[in-house]
């Protein structure tokens, strides 16, 4: 999610926090951890119209696009 909301200069992140331990998963300082209760990640919108977060999944992978919607 956190690098698909990168990909987007529109969008602003607000708040992130990186794992405590390094992941192999994303090149280093492109993860964002998330602990209920603790630590989130959360951006801001701040093009002119809404967006739609798709988020598709298989035994390995997650896959997040995220879409300006014209209304």
């Amino acid at each position: 999610m956190y690098n698909a909301v990168l990909a987007v200069p529109e969008l602003e992140v607000v708040e992130r926090h990186e794992h405590s331990r390094k992941v192999t998963y994303v090149e280093e300082g492109k993860d964002a951890a998330v602990a209920y209760g603790s630590v989130d990640f959360r951006f801001k919108n701040t093009l002119d119209k809404p967006i739609r977060i798709y988020a598709t999944t298989d035994d390995w992978t997650v896959t997040t696009r995220i879409v300006r919607i014209d209304t």
